[in-house]
């Protein structure tokens, strides 16, 4: 059994290897549960195929605001190259998946920048920073007994597992709004293609959306290229005795002075 897990494994990470924002989940096939509470209160599905290379995602989202509650379903298809928002009778607009701009954007770098890069990308564990502003504390915590890395980004709070491809957790509180995603399951189980079918839609690109991506892409990269400085970026919480919320309360704050 560790043979055959490890070849697939192995198989993964050549699918994979093209593009190095692409960092494949240990299990091929998964359905994957989240809990949204807070400003928003549901759950979230979370459908994977070939390691993460295609994911859909299932919202059922109940948002309070003004005294008001608006119920909210969102179905989103995720490939390789595309994103898919699926709306009302089988109409979705597109735009380009963010690590594959990314995966353009270090194409057109020089090999000694690109190596850069690659450093940047397994210093930071793959996680998914935007700029400078940010802060890391490796093996943070364990969530469902999965190691996770907390990424503090603008007032966000995320801990991911396995590498930067599994969100664990994420909580953010800004001007009266809060949520908190949770992993509460994973199912290792085979997933059928049929969800992952996009030949009935009518689709249309979201060319506002996907400049903004574009935008921001050349945004990370150009930031990525840069020599990254390990003691800017992590908090060693083994090494500190201060209570844990006193240690991302200071990270939280030092962002301001990187």
């Amino acid at each position: 059994m560790l043979k055959k897990a490890s070849l697939m494994l192995l198989f993964a990470i050549s699918v994979f290897a093209q593009n190095p924002f692409f960092n494949p989940l240990p299990f091929k096939e998964a359905i994957i549960e989240y809990n949204l509470s807070g400003s928003k209160k549901g759950f979230q599905t979370l459908y994977v195929k070939e390691f993460g290379r295609y994911k859909v995602y299932y919202k059922n989202i109940k948002t309070n605001f003004m005294s008001k509650q608006k119920k909210k379903e969102e179905y989103i298809i995720e490939t390789p190259k595309w994103i898919y928002y699926l709306k009302k009778d089988k109409i979705a607009s597109r735009t380009p998946n963010f690590k594959y701009l990314l995966y353009i954007r270090y194409k057109e770098l020089s090999k000694k920048e690109q190596k850069i890069v690659l450093k940047n990308l397994k210093l930071i564990n793959y996680l998914p920073v935007e700029d400078e502003k940010f802060k890391i504390a490796r093996d943070f915590t364990s969530i469902d007994g999965i190691k996770c890395d907390l990424l503090m980004q603008r007032g966000k709070k995320i801990c991911f597992g396995y590498g930067g491809t599994l969100l664990l957790k994420y909580q953010v509180k800004f001007l009266g709004f809060n949520l908190t995603k949770l992993l509460t399951n994973i199912f290792e189980t085979k997933i059928d293609s049929k969800l992952f079918d996009i030949s009935d839609l009518k689709i249309t690109d979201d060319k506002l959306k996907s400049v903004k991506l574009y935008e921001k892409s050349a945004k990370v990269i150009n930031f990525l290229k840069r020599r990254l400085n390990p003691k800017t970026i992590f908090i060693n919480v083994k090494a500190d005795n201060k209570d844990v919320n006193e240690i991302i309360q200071e990270g939280i704050k030092s962002l301001s002075s990187i």
